[in-house]
């Protein structure tokens, strides 16, 4: 049995499902940032569309770490490999899932 393919499950799974998350969180996030700040898209309750934008940036946000964590596992065998996200990118997905939910809470007391 070869002990380099048994070192390597976990590098590729992190490269697969890094992908995938990213692609797909990614392809749910990115339209609603598009629908909140798209002049032609009714914008008057502002706490609604304050949410929709809050949780399109959280949704990037996570899409971002994902792919930086699928690359950095690409890469790190290489002479310059990529740095795993570092703790900025958790603390703005974090940041704009609050303010989506406080704005959603706003929104249904109003």
């Amino acid at each position: 049995m070869d002990t380099r393919s048994i070192a390597t499950i976990k590098r590729n799974r992190r490269i697969t499902w890094g992908a995938g998350v990213g692609i797909g969180v990614g392809l749910i996030g990115l339209p609603l940032v598009l629908v909140a700040l798209w002049p032609g898209v009714d914008h008057s309750p502002w706490d609604v569309n304050t949410m929709i934008l809050a949780a399109g940036v959280a949704l990037c946000t996570i899409s971002y770490i994902s792919g930086r964590i699928s690359v950095a596992a690409v890469t790190q065998n290489r002479h310059n490999p990529v740095s795993p996200p570092t703790r900025r990118p958790y603390l703005v997905a974090g940041g704009a899932l609050v303010v989506a939910v406080l704005c959603l809470l706003l929104a249904m007391a109003s």
